[in-house]
């Protein structure tokens, strides 16, 4: 085994015990890795070397999964020559399997337990800027009818989703057709008057 086989191995294997870093030794280390504690000093000088190695992997591979580049293409897909309501529905379906990956694949550095992952935290993880275009083009084909600029209303319609893709341990969601229908309409079921000043 070359020495990176051996670094990543040990790595491997002391990610799941991050949290227990105030008892971890370089014997325990090394008896979690299978390995002779010499063999594990000739890759890694102490401890914290051990723990940096791990928290630069964990946030390559947070970065990695988080990328929401192919999340990005299927918007871009999206036909514009459907009902604005079905466009925006498919955005959220997107978003709803956006986050069910990164979950997914973030519980498999830390499954289970109270480290869990929150919906806040993957809303902090995807605030997505690079998914606002994608919603503007959608919204394009409606602009003059819409009462703020697309690049806006594809900001607050972000925003709204948020309620409609939590992560399984939050209540229940607010239903995407929902949130759809108050982007598109407002919460008063009244005809909104057109004149500055209404109540």
């Amino acid at each position: 085994m070359s020495a990176e086989e051996l670094r990543r191995r040990v790595v491997r294997v002391v990610i799941p015990l991050i949290g227990e870093y105030e008892t971890l030794t370089m014997a325990r280390i090394a008896g979690a890795a299978g390995i002779g504690e010499a063999e594990l000093r000739a890759v890694f000088a102490d401890k914290e070397a051990v723990v940096q190695a791990c928290m630069s992997a964990m946030v390559a591979h947070i970065s990695a999964v988080s990328d929401p580049a192919a999340e990005v293409r299927r918007m871009e897909a999206i036909r514009v020559d459907q009902p604005v309501a079905a466009r925006l529905l498919e955005v959220i379906g997107v978003l709803g399997d956006y986050y069910e990956r990164v979950r997914t694949e973030l519980e498999t550095l830390e499954p289970g337990g109270d480290q869990a992952l929150s919906g806040q935290d993957f809303r902090a993880l995807g605030s997505l800027p690079e998914i606002r275009p994608a919603v503007v083009r959608l919204l394009r084909p409606e602009e003059e009818h819409l009462r703020l600029p697309a690049e806006a209303l594809a900001e607050i319609f972000l925003g709204l989703t948020r309620f409609c893709t939590r992560a399984p341990n939050e209540e229940q969601p607010m239903r995407a057709e929902d949130v759809v229908d108050l982007f598109l309409h407002g919460a008063d079921t009244r005809e909104a008057p057109r004149g500055p000043g209404w109540q």
